[in-house]
């Protein structure tokens, strides 16, 4: 199996680097332009499935991705993002005001209300569990959120889900995985020449 893996593109909270989470946001006209453009580069791609999260910037990147595909898009529930409980919304400045000696790092929201590393990366084992139903000669689509793609990173390259911040995902990036059901192999990491005339 082929794994591409995207990141949604740009939303206003993303500009201005407030935590998404569970906040439906749209995609804004910034990343409209970027999924068009991730379109572009995957258009001669024959993917078998694509699936997106339910979120409107995940799921809208997938319909810019889709269009004129014969194939529908599977929303998945397991690829929301995380849940930064109370979080959501704010900025890194605004949260250490209100929690000194907070480590974003430590993946862990679970005081605010939210998700720890433990429940995503059990959502993500579940998707991955979904995804080795296909065939090995199989090309599948998955558009989610930066620590949903971490995580599954770190699932299929056998890395300890706690060096999850080790991955640079950006907004708009692809991410390819080859031989996914029998040993994954990394061909491409967090690539955005695409939005840059590459």
């Amino acid at each position: 199996m082929k794994l591409y893996l995207v990141r949604h593109g740009q939303t206003d909270l993303n500009r201005v680097r407030r935590y998404q989470g569970r906040i439906d946001v749209p995609l804004n006209e910034t990343g409209i332009g970027q999924a068009r453009q991730l379109a572009v580069r995957l258009s001669s791609e024959p993917f078998d499935a694509i699936y997106a999260s339910p979120l409107a910037r995940a799921h809208e990147t997938a319909r810019l991705i889709h269009d004129g595909r014969s194939i529908a898009i599977i929303t998945s529930p397991e690829l929301v993002e995380m849940d930064f409980g109370r979080l959501e919304g704010k900025t890194y400045q605004e949260i250490i005001g209100i929690f000194p000696g907070w480590d974003p790092a430590v993946f862990d929201f679970t005081f605010a209300g939210g998700e720890n590393l433990a429940d995503l990366a059990a959502r993500m084992r579940s998707f991955i569990d979904i995804l080795m139903k296909w065939g090995e000669n199989s090309k599948i689509l998955a558009v989610t959120h930066s620590g949903c793609l971490r995580v599954i990173l770190c699932l299929l390259l056998g890395i300890d889900v706690n060096k999850w911040w080790q991955f640079k995902i950006d907004v708009a990036s692809l991410t390819i995985l080859d031989n996914v059901e029998k040993g994954a192999v990394l061909s491409l990491l967090n690539d955005t020449s695409h939005l840059n005339g590459g």
